[in-house]
């Protein structure tokens, strides 16, 4: 008797508790997974906003000889990262991203077959979808798949492009891809200054201290990823290069549009080096080549990495419709 009562005294109890837990699961997973915004399907590639954008010339932009110090120096920065004083020759880099129409020119004059294209696909995102997926089909003149187009992108960055096509590129044009060093002293205007006390976990972009997040400085993702882009900055996928400010050195895009393959193997330490380094450069073999910069998908709850010290990284032969490329050289070669 004293078990049967125990049992149906604490019988409504426990009823009650499993069913919190039951609702408190099915919220957390309603919440999870919150209803993605339907007109994110709509966007096709080249949309834009109601701006006129005229494209920026196709010339390059010196970075002066000197000292700097490099590193990510946001609030929150990357172990990967730390700050590090370096020692750069002077060299060109160009002034804005490759954009479709330029390597158009290259493929009819080269015949180059791309890795997306060798391979019969390659990693798409695409608005509505809840993450990346493998698509046949997709390439640079494809870059949502086989139905769709760059007729619209004519002057938008090229994507779907590996570390190889962005490099064979480089050398047939004369040029070559940056350092990451090279890159991101660039991104930050060539400031030889050293990290204030005051972060500065923007710099680079327009103004310091701006977020692209949130007033559309930049083109990346505002909102919360991949429920709402709320189109801050105009563009759901890529903008036309100009789109946005130029940097201090006159640089455009150092921040979001696309990330951006520099020469770079990738390796965690890379930034830890105690002496100046003189023209530093990565490892010599690696499995992941550096990407810098963020690109038009890049939220504050998924990517995060709209600044100059955040260092991205893939595997060479991998593409993507949110990565490019612009092209550096020497400072003893003309930039013609």
């Amino acid at each position: 008797m004293k078990a049967n009562y125990m049992t149906s005294r604490w019988r409504i109890p426990t009823a009650f508790v499993a069913a919190a837990v039951v609702l408190v699961g099915a919220a957390l997973v309603l919440e999870h997974q919150e209803v993605l915004d339907p007109v994110g399907a709509s966007y096709e590639w080249g949309d834009v906003g109601d701006r006129n954008v005229v494209t920026p010339p196709n010339d390059m932009v010196l970075v002066p000889a000197g000292e700097y110090i490099i590193g990510d120096d946001s609030s929150n920065p990357a172990p990967d990262a730390l700050p590090r004083r370096i020692r750069l020759d002077a060299f060109y880099m160009d002034r804005h991203e490759v954009i479709n129409r330029e390597f158009a020119q290259f493929v009819e004059a080269t015949g180059y077959v791309t890795t997306a294209e060798n391979k019969g696909g390659a990693w798409v995102y695409r608005g509505g979808a809840r993450d990346w997926k493998y698509i046949r089909g997709a390439n640079w003149r494809h870059p949502l798949g086989p139905c769709s187009s760059i007729d619209k992108a004519i002057n938008h960055p090229v994507v779907l492009v590996s570390w190889y096509d962005a490099d064979v590129y480089a050398r047939w044009a004369g040029k070559r891809l940056p350092t990451e060093a090279e890159w991101e002293t660039a991104a930050r205007g060539g400031d030889p200054a050293a990290f204030s006390d005051q972060q500065r976990p923007y710099h680079g972009v327009p103004s310091a201290g701006t977020n692209p997040a949130e007033d559309g400085s930049a083109n990346v993702w505002q909102g919360h990823w991949p429920q709402k882009n709320k189109l801050t900055d105009g563009f759901f996928y890529t903008a036309p290069v100009g789109s946005f400010a130029a940097n201090s050195l006159g640089l455009y895009d150092m921040i979001g549009n696309v990330w951006e393959w520099t020469t770079d193997w990738y390796a965690p330490d890379t930034y830890r080096a105690e002496k100046i380094a003189h023209n530093p450069v990565g490892p010599q073999t690696g499995r992941s080549r550096i990407a810098r910069g963020g690109s038009w998908f890049c939220s504050p709850n998924y990517c995060s990495a709209y600044r100059p010290g955040f260092r991205g990284k893939s595997p060479p032969a991998h593409a993507f419709n949110n990565v490019g490329f612009r092209c550096a050289r020497d400072a003893t070669i003309p930039p013609g």
